[in-house]
């Protein structure tokens, strides 16, 4: 029995490593007691990024949070499959602060109902850092993006306001402000979408110039850019949106009136503004304005959430729509959810 023991107990290294990053966060966190090994091996950096990125890519669960507007302070994990979601789990938020900014890399932005206390929050690990957006009394926060800056293992939050933006370090605990673009006004700002360490936001302007890609790059943080969209293509009168896809960032394109949406995908890297058409959804059953800015792919279609809360699942093969059993969704805000190891130091 002793050497039975003993035998479960030294895996081969080579198994180890194949099989350990596949497991949930639940189970890693409780593998980390098992020896003073197994929880080096489990914090070290270069482990914790390699499952996130099985998280990500080899991910089967479908699995999205939900804001609960039936209990405070509570976030829902439901889980989709065979077109129908499902409950997983309830979350209480830290502090019951459950107003969602952006996330990054399975750790969440989130706001008391002032706006100026902030909190980060891995939802699988209950690991949190609280700290205060100093500048509220001068002006008022538009937007937030939250990205991981692996060069230097931090975690950063940027807040954009009329006049400025801010950067927030974890690592240093400490605000730092930053310049905006002067000759561009901020009408309305989508929320921000983090890929590859840059933080993308769009600033809405129905006008002669169109709506602008703003962006904050992580290398080159000093103030916020412009990234130039599709060339020969006519934005006028025409609302964008931006959204993560497939670790690429897309632009939703959508026309007043119109049935249809393009969706451009932009070349990988920061300084990189070319674009290519990755797809148009046609046949859409309801006004293209009604689009909501949050697609995911499950196996070869797509998942859709439309303005009105409702979501479906669209073929791009066959150019049509199937219906989704959301009964157990509540409405509010809706996103996908990464297991993460991630968190500020």
């Amino acid at each position: 029995m002793a050497a039975e023991q003993e035998e479960s107990v030294h895996l081969p290294l080579e198994m180890i490593e194949i099989i350990v990053p596949k497991l949930p966060v639940k189970s890693l966190l409780r593998f980390k007691s098992v020896s003073k090994s197994w929880n080096t091996m489990i914090s070290d950096p270069a482990f914790v990024k390699n499952h996130l990125q099985i998280s990500k890519h080899s991910n089967p669960h479908n699995l999205f949070m939900q804001e609960n507007p039936n209990s405070k302070g509570f976030f829902s994990l439901v889980k989709f499959e065979d077109r129908k979601f499902r409950t997983v789990e309830l979350l209480e938020c830290p502090c019951a602060w459950d107003n969602f900014l952006a996330f990054c890399d399975g750790v969440l932005l989130l706001s008391d109902i002032s706006y100026n206390k902030l909190t980060l929050w891995n939802p699988s690990t209950r690991q949190t850092a609280k700290f205060e957006f100093p500048y509220a009394h001068c002006c008022y926060p538009m937007s937030y993006g939250l990205y991981h800056d692996r060069t230097v293992d931090d975690f950063k939050v940027v807040v954009i306001c009329r006049d400025h933006c801010a950067v927030y370090s974890c690592k240093d605990k400490a605000w730092t402000r930053k310049r905006r673009i002067q000759d561009i006004g901020l009408v309305q700002i989508g929320s921000g979408v983090c890929v590859d360490g840059v933080v993308y936001w769009v600033n809405h302007r129905w006008s002669s110039d169109g709506t602008h890609i703003l962006y904050f790059d992580t290398k080159d943080d000093d103030e916020l850019k412009v990234l130039r969209k599709p060339k020969n293509v006519n934005f006028t009168g025409k609302m964008i949106d931006l959204i993560c896809l497939r670790d690429s960032l897309c632009m939703c394109c959508i026309g007043r009136g119109m049935t249809n949406v393009q969706i451009w995908i932009k070349g990988k890297g920061s300084g990189n503004s070319t674009w290519k058409e990755l797809m148009t959804i046609e046949n859409v059953q309801t006004r293209a304005s009604c689009f909501e800015p949050l697609l995911h792919f499950v196996g070869n279609k797509i998942l859709i959430v439309w303005k009105d809360s409702k979501l479906v699942v669209y073929n791009p093969s066959e150019k049509t729509f199937e219906a989704v059993d959301d009964s157990v969704l509540s409405g509010c805000g809706f996103f996908p959810y990464t297991e993460s190891l991630f968190f500020p130091k």
